[in-house]
């Protein structure tokens, strides 16, 4: 029997809408691990002699590196056929796409929740809760509001589509385009299965469920 999300959720992510706003469809998901949008552009070299901005820009150039190597992983480098391989895409973008802020925002290995209501695509972190037992067939006690940590969000006017893919590591995968060109994908591979993947793509307005392959 597979979780009901409705029930675990729904209270919790209700509080934190606006005033009216509805929920059409919601699931855990994940980001897939893969290329993504380049990072911003690194701001310019400060001018000579100024030792605090130098040092500044220094450790700026660190992490900003640290970044780049986190989230474009083989994004045109020499191993990005293999990481195409491996994970597909994780997004694609400009830096200054929908789906770049996305992959700022919203790290991989995270257990999110992918939330689509009357008004907003939304994303939140969820927190981890302790070891529950219960009887077998008993469903999972809803998840308190604190537990859920927005992420991040765009406005459904900015969605373009969403369709259900296949990919070699999930059964089902979820890419959403948005009118800039750009797109994300969600996976799971157990907690977005191919009955949910398929209501987020309904509740974007997606169309077929679609069977491309990276």
């Amino acid at each position: 029997m597979g979780t009901d999300h409705r029930h675990r959720y729904a209270d919790a992510v209700t509080s934190k809408l606006d005033p009216g706003e509805a929920i059409l469809a919601l699931s855990e998901a994940r980001r897939p691990h893969g290329p993504a949008p380049d990072p911003p552009p690194r701001p310019p070299d400060p001018a000579p002699g100024d030792g605090a901005k130098v040092a500044g820009a220094g450790l700026a150039d660190v992490v900003l590196s640290g970044v780049e190597a986190v989230d474009n992983l083989g994004g045109g480098g020499p191993t990005d056929w293999l990481i195409r391989s491996l994970f597909g895409r994780a997004a694609h973008g400009g830096h200054d796409s929908v789906a770049a802020d996305y992959v700022r925002a919203v790290p991989t290995d995270e257990r999110l929740l992918v939330v689509v209501t009357d008004r907003r695509l939304r994303v939140f972190r969820v927190g981890r809760n302790s070891t529950e037992i219960r009887p077998f067939g008993v469903p999972a006690r809803p998840v308190a509001a604190a537990k859920l940590k927005p992420l991040w969000s765009v406005r459904r006017a900015e969605v373009a589509g969403a369709r259900r893919r296949w990919h070699r590591l999930h059964g089902a995968r979820l890419r959403v385009t948005f009118r800039d060109g750009s797109w994300l994908e969600l996976t799971g591979p157990l907690c977005l299965g191919r009955h949910r993947a398929g209501d987020l793509r309904d509740a974007l307005g997606g169309g077929s469920a679609g069977g491309g392959r990276p």
